[in-house]
């Protein structure tokens, strides 16, 4: 499996939120797999979504709440709003999403968020 499986990340989004992602504390898996989804030399990533099995969504749900959640205000109505732009603009630039509705795809969140 680890010689075919094959990942397809969006070249979609804007740092800091996408693309990006915390490095160390108690939230570095997140940004050490979205670097290495990004930057590593991975057998799993592919650059030719035609040839991936799944798609990733290469936002960081830690970047987000740093920027987009207003402390104790216990709204999430902001970081609902990116992650459906997000997918909005991903379903419609590509057909991968639409020919499933993202049942292949996946987003990662290594924490209580």
């Amino acid at each position: 499996m680890e010689k075919i499986f094959k990942v397809y990340v969006y070249p979609d989004g804007d740092l800091p939120i996408v693309h990006d992602g915390p490095c160390k504390d108690i939230y570095s898996i997140e940004g050490r797999f979205l670097h290495e989804m990004e930057h590593g030399v991975g057998k799993f990533r592919t650059n030719d979504p035609n040839a991936a099995h799944v798609y990733f969504l290469p936002f960081s749900v830690t970047w987000m709440v740093k920027y987009l959640y207003t402390p104790s205000s216990y709204d999430i109505t902001p970081l609902k709003h990116f992650v459906s732009d997000y997918v909005k603009v991903i379903s419609m630039r590509y057909p991968f999403w639409n020919r499933t509705r993202g049942a292949d795809h996946f987003m990662l969140a290594c924490h209580d968020w």
